[in-house]
């Protein structure tokens, strides 16, 4: 890899910047200033360390010498994820490698963590803010292996943590990987003895659902009790609208809409965002249910999907996200989802057709080659 004197003389190491985005992350709030040259450090440590994306940077026309902004990093379409292995360390030097959903492991993307230091800091910070401000600890009922079972996942590296972390003696975790333990989950659910969190994928709580309406199965859990999902409305069999999924948690389990949330995360990042009406409510503010928040250390753009420039405020476009806990990979994540900017987030349309813009998609082929 070519570099500049200049450039290799000022590039921060990894152990430096691990401290330095780790106490970033523990400050209640960083400030533009210092998120800005944080991301600017990262980016050059990241243009230096990983070959891939520096060919793909210099295709662009965007290196640490031109960029001045973290708005104008250049993003990494998530799909590159899957085509070539985007890291900052040997193959060798991996703790931790997630895998994302797929059909054959050609189509998964890659995240590889020489430590977790930075996503677990990430994680549970964030956890705390919007799923539990106002709890210490909670029962946790998962409709997810566990991270023991799945250890290429990163949805149960996550609720394994957070039930290291916040949860109870009491905790389960329902669902090998392969089948959902109805009977274990149902049981857990009637011996409530205190507000519970329910997390699982969108379409693991729609296979429970079905199972509580074949047994006329209904829950009344306590006052406090929380539910998270995790996306995933296709199934295989069919697709199940939103607000017919959170009707159910309030039919099926009892719990209030305002106390029910959607988790925004990707196998390609280290942070998660959180639909705000949870944490509304405890706050005393006018729940937003749609508007996705995410954590300090995390900056978002709404980005055209022609250009890759940043579109008008109001204008739907592709959500494109610098993250500071993706150290050891890319920051700059161009995603496949269309969104809108919203005032103290972004409001999430599904899925959008096609390729991400031309420009990227050229980059990425010569980044291949």
């Amino acid at each position: 890899m070519q570099l500049s004197g200049a450039l290799r003389n000022t590039t921060p190491s990894a152990d430096e910047l691990d401290e330095r985005i780790g106490h970033f992350i523990a400050r209640a709030d960083g400030g533009e200033a210092a998120f800005d040259q944080l991301a600017l450090d990262l980016f050059a440590y990241q243009y230096a360390a990983n070959e891939p994306y520096q060919r793909y940077c210099d295709r662009i026309g965007g290196t640490p010498f031109s960029v001045h902004r973290w708005q104008d990093v250049p993003a990494v379409p998530t799909a590159a994820f899957a085509q070539i292995r985007l890291a900052c360390f040997p193959p060798e030097h991996a703790r931790v490698t997630f895998l994302s959903s797929g059909t054959t492991h050609a189509t998964r993307s890659r995240l590889e963590l020489e430590n977790a230091k930075l996503y677990d800091a990430s994680l549970l910070t964030h956890f705390r803010q919007r799923v539990l401000p106002n709890a210490a600890a909670m029962q946790i009922v998962a409709l997810a292996p566990p991270f023991s079972i799945a250890p290429n996942s990163s949805l149960s590296y996550m609720l394994s943590k957070i039930s290291d972390v916040f949860g109870t003696p009491r905790d389960g975790f329902f669902h090998d990987g392969a089948s959902l333990d109805f009977a274990g989950a149902a049981g857990a659910l009637r011996q409530a003895e205190g507000p519970m969190l329910i997390i699982g994928t969108a379409f693991a709580f729609v296979h429970f659902f079905d199972r509580c309406r074949e047994t006329a199965e209904r829950f009344s859990l306590p006052p406090g009790s929380r539910v998270v999902e995790t996306g995933g409305f296709k199934g295989k069999s069919r697709e199940v609208d939103r607000d017919e999924l959170y009707s159910w948690f309030s039919t099926l389990l009892g719990v209030p809409r305002e106390l029910c949330v959607s988790e925004y995360g990707m196998c390609e990042l280290g942070s998660q965002w959180y639909d705000a009406n949870l944490a509304d409510i405890v706050a005393g503010r006018t729940p937003h249910a749609n508007l996705k928040v995410g954590p300090h250390w995390a900056k978002t753009l709404v980005v055209d999907r022609v250009t890759a420039s940043p579109v008008r405020d109001g204008d739907i476009g592709l959500l494109q996200i610098f993250d500071l806990s993706n150290r050891g990979s890319v920051a700059a994540v161009l995603t496949g989802d269309l969104a809108r900017h919203a005032e103290g987030g972004f409001e999430l349309f599904g899925r959008a057709p096609g390729e991400p813009p031309k420009g990227c998609s050229v980059a990425v082929d010569a980044a291949l080659s």
